[in-house]
């Protein structure tokens, strides 16, 4: 901290903020989450410009800093490396349900993230869910780089032992 204090917020606002139908959905969204892993440290991050900002440092049993948010006043966010979904209207109980399931699944190593790289920069990136020996894409972060017909590589971002490790050069692959 460098010592400064946020400007001070009248208490009706802040009753009005911190009783948000959305905020409270997004807090025991969060708080489900947590229970699942009480051994993981959860920050919340009370300057950030959104309604709600949770971050998990890299810590024992975290292998990536992940991020975790209410924003635009109904879109639950998660993010880690390159990775960057919402999902909304976060008063749809199935878009929860969604938001957790992605959350756990990657912090229990179930899940993954593949970064594709064109050059030094991360052009897509996909949350995967493994089905049947395969994965399957759950959620996709993507820019306009994506769609250009050139080789990338890859990366994975997991919370085990990756399958394609980070120190290894990067392996050229077709675009799928």
């Amino acid at each position: 901290m460098d010592g400064t204090k946020a400007p001070p917020v009248s208490s009706t606002l802040e009753g009005i903020m911190n009783t948000a139908p959305e905020l409270i959905i997004a807090r025991k969204a969060i708080a489900k989450i947590a229970i699942r892993f009480p051994s993981l440290t959860m920050i919340e991050e009370p300057t950030v410009p959104v309604e709600l900002s949770i971050r998990l440092p890299v810590q024992p049993g975290l292998n990536y800093e992940v991020w975790l948010a209410l924003q635009n006043n109904d879109e639950l966010h998660f993010s880690v490396g390159n990775f960057w979904l919402e999902w909304f209207p976060c008063t749809e109980s199935s878009r929860v349900k969604e938001y957790i399931s992605a959350v756990t699944g990657f912090l229990s190593s179930q899940y993954r993230v593949l970064e594709h790289y064109r050059g030094k920069h991360c052009v897509k990136a996909e949350l995967q869910a493994p089905s049947g020996g395969d994965w399957k894409t759950v959620g996709t972060w993507s820019n306009l780089l994506s769609f250009l017909p050139l080789r990338s590589s890859l990366r994975e971002v997991s919370n085990t032992q990756p399958i394609i490790p980070p120190d290894l050069p990067q392996q050229a692959a077709p675009d799928r």
